[in-house]
């Protein structure tokens, strides 16, 4: 079930909403930007739980993400809109674009570079998203130039690491828990400015600090393959390709592809392979129409011929067997 509570505050200028998702689909769409894009694919076994809570305020919003599950993120954001967040994960660590997301590390979105995170299996977020000529506008500044802010933020890089960005995440953190205990004081324009005021300035010094050097990433040919292994599955996302089909495809063998999605996703490529072709066979059973189309003929049509093991993977990986999905999609 997905609850969404959501109340304006300064006429309209404040929304807050809240989602809780047993659904990763749901969680993906949570969000209250359009056209973000974004895709979840869920890679560890168990039934999903996660939030979204979201505060629109005029010059950014707030965003708190909570999930209980390796989730494979993936999208782009709208255009002109920017997103850094702070990791508040105490265990294990989470991969973006090449790079490793260590607790408290930053990391950052931008509208030009198509985002790829591996969340941790407990994974916490808490982010600012925006856009530098709305953020620049609401400073009312005129020797600040947007354009300024949106080269700095496409230069940088995508993680930052913990010792440069702990300012900027114990910030976000601190406007998200106090617009959301103290809605009151968001009815105050000069709070609001300020605020704006301070993410502007934090955000200025975590990017300046983001251009001396990226943290440790995975090593950046691995990084190359998986994001070709990606890149061949989404042009055929009905077909039931195998490990040899990849490796003919991206010219390596089944070693390197082993060590480059280990390395990258913490699995196997079956597994991860079986992940991805699940939680695509998931969300085309959400879709179907069960008048014309059975479960089995959408099991056939992503490469699933032994109906029982699929039942059994499925409900390994989500918690659930195929007709529940399909039963809870036709009575929501």
């Amino acid at each position: 079930m997905n609850l969404i509570l959501e109340s304006a505050v300064g006429h309209g200028a404040v929304q807050y909403r809240e989602s809780r998702n047993a659904d990763v689909d749901q969680q993906a769409a949570a969000l209250i930007y359009e056209r973000w894009g974004q895709r979840y694919d869920q890679l560890s076994p168990g039934r999903f739980a996660g939030s979204m809570d979201e505060i629109q305020l005029p010059a950014l919003t707030l965003i708190r993400e909570t999930s209980n599950r390796v989730i494979l993120q993936k999208g782009c954001t709208p255009p002109g809109v920017f997103a850094i967040g702070a990791v508040l994960s105490q265990e294990d660590h989470g991969y973006h674009c090449g790079e490793l997301m260590r607790p408290r590390s930053a990391a950052l979105l931008d509208p030009k570079t198509e985002f790829e995170i591996r969340t941790p299996e407990s994974f916490d977020l808490v982010a600012a998203v925006f856009s530098p000529r709305e953020l620049c506008a609401h400073l009312d500044d005129p020797t600040i130039d947007h354009r300024e802010l949106e080269n700095d933020l496409l230069k940088s890089s995508k993680v930052i690491d913990p010792a440069r960005s702990t300012q900027l995440a114990d910030f976000l953190l601190r406007a998200f828990e106090s617009s959301r205990e103290n809605s009151e004081y968001l009815l105050i324009p000069s709070n609001l400015k300020q605020m704006a005021e301070e993410f502007y300035a934090l955000l200025n010094e975590t990017v300046s600090a983001g251009h001396g050097g990226q943290v440790c990433g995975v090593c950046p040919n691995r990084e190359r393959i998986v994001r070709r292994v990606r890149r061949f599955l989404d042009a055929n996302p009905e077909s039931a390709l195998s490990i040899t089909d990849i490796c003919d495809e991206v010219g390596v063998t089944r070693r390197t592809l082993q060590n480059a999605i280990q390395e990258v996703f913490g699995i196997s490529p079956q597994h991860y392979l079986k992940a991805i072709r699940l939680n695509a066979f998931r969300r085309a059973l959400k879709a179907r129409d069960p008048l014309r189309e059975s479960i089995g003929d959408v099991a056939a049509r992503w490469g699933f011929w032994h109906l029982s093991q699929l039942a059994q993977d499925y409900r390994r990986l989500f918690g659930e067997l195929p007709s529940q999905t399909g039963t809870r999609r036709l009575h929501s």
